[in-house]
């Protein structure tokens, strides 16, 4: 096939395809959800399923809203590849995770309340980011494998 200005212009989707990924991809942040609820201590069956089900809602919200278009435009100039997808969606994650825990300052900040301590969480909020990340990547990298198929490949 035809070379892009990406990797190369062997993978398309359809429609069909692209709401069965954004429906995972919604379900699968909603799971992260999840799990940082679990993290941070919440133990409450009512309040996990509220938690997954609201993050599952606003998991759907942020991938049709930001990055739909992003991919729109990366899939327009021919990267297409699974490596694309995981890391527009780990910068994704990472960024609405640190703005989340920032207040939307940009930076991960820790209350000052024991100065010996500070680095150290400092040093755990920077895990707990990348952690983040690399799982937002992981809901990218199956959302591209729901959505895309080889070109010569029968769906």
């Amino acid at each position: 096939m035809g070379k892009g200005i990406g990797a190369t212009r062997d993978y398309e989707t359809s429609s069909d395809r692209i709401g069965k990924a954004f429906g995972a991809g919604s379900v699968l942040g909603g799971l992260l959800i999840l799990m940082l609820l679990i993290a941070a201590g919440q133990h409450m069956p009512l309040a996990l399923l509220a938690g997954w089900g609201i993050g599952t809602l606003f998991a759907g919200i942020a991938l049709a809203a930001v990055g739909g278009p992003i991919w729109l435009v990366l899939h327009a100039l021919g990267f297409r590849r699974g490596l694309h997808a995981a890391l527009v969606t780990g910068t994704l994650g990472l960024g609405l995770y640190v703005g989340a825990q920032s207040y939307g300052a940009g930076l991960l900040t820790i209350a000052p309340i024991d100065t010996r301590s500070w680095l150290l969480g400092l040093a755990f909020k920077a895990a707990q980011a990348a952690a983040v990340a690399l799982l937002a990547a992981g809901i990218g990298l199956a959302m591209w494998r729901i959505a895309y198929r080889r070109h010569n490949d029968v769906a």
